[in-house]
C-alpha cells in the first residue's frame, strides 16, 4: 500500500510531466508553424511529437512510481498540462517564437555573408558569359543557314534544270 507522501510526491511528478508535456506542445506549434504543409509533412511533425510526448509519460511514471499506473497519475499530467495552458502558454510561445526568428536570422545572414564571394564571382563573370553566349547563338544561326545553303541550291537547280536546258536548245 502506498503512502499518502508517496502518493502526492507521483501527482506533483506528473504534473511536472504534464508540464513538460505542455512546453513540448508549444515548441511543436512553434516549430510546426502556421503556413501550410503537406499531409506527409505534418503527420511526420504529429509523430515526432507524440514520440516526445511519450517518452515523456514514460519518463515520468518510471522516475516517480516504478511505472505503476494509477487514476491520479492521468489527473496530474491533465492538471499540469492546463496549468501550463493557461499561465504560461502565451509567454512560452514567444519565447520560442523568438528564438525562431533570431535562429532563422542567424542563419540567413550567415548564409548570405558564406555565399558573398560566389555571388561577386559570379556577377563578374555573367556579363562576359552572356555577351559570349549571344555572340555562339548568333553565329550558330548564321552557320545553320550556311549550312543549308547547299540543299537549296540543288534543289532549285533541279526546279530550273529543264527551263535552263530549254533555252540552250532554242
Amino acid at each position: 500500500m502506498e503512502t499518502v507522501e508517496f502518493q502526492s510526491f507521483v501527482f506533483m511528478f506528473t504534473v511536472y510531466g504534464g508540464i513538460v508535456i505542455g512546453i513540448l506542445y508549444d515548441i511543436y506549434r512553434v516549430l510546426k508553424g502556421s503556413g501550410r504543409r503537406g499531409r506527409f509533412i505534418t503527420s511526420i511533425w504529429d509523430i515526432l511529437f507524440l514520440a516526445a510526448a511519450l517518452l515523456v509519460v514514460l519518463w515520468a511514471l518510471f522516475s516517480s512510481n516504478y511505472g505503476d499506473v494509477r487514476a491520479y497519475v492521468f489527473i496530474g499530467f491533465i492538471v499540469g498540462f492546463f496549468l501550463y495552458d493557461k499561465i504560461l502558454s502565451k509567454i512560452a510561445i514567444a519565447l520560442f517564437l523568438f528564438i525562431k526568428r533570431n535562429v532563422v536570422f542567424f542563419f540567413k545572414t550567415t548564409n548570405n555573408i558564406l555565399m558573398l564571394p560566389f555571388k561577386f564571382l559570379f556577377n563578374l563573370l555573367w556579363h562576359p558569359l552572356s555577351r559570349l553566349w549571344q555572340f555562339i547563338i548568333h553565329k550558330r544561326i548564321r552557320i545553320s543557314k550556311l549550312k543549308k545553303l547547299p540543299g537549296v541550291i540543288m534543289r532549285d537547280s533541279r526546279k530550273y534544270y529543264k527551263l535552263i536546258i530549254r533555252k540552250n536548245r532554242k
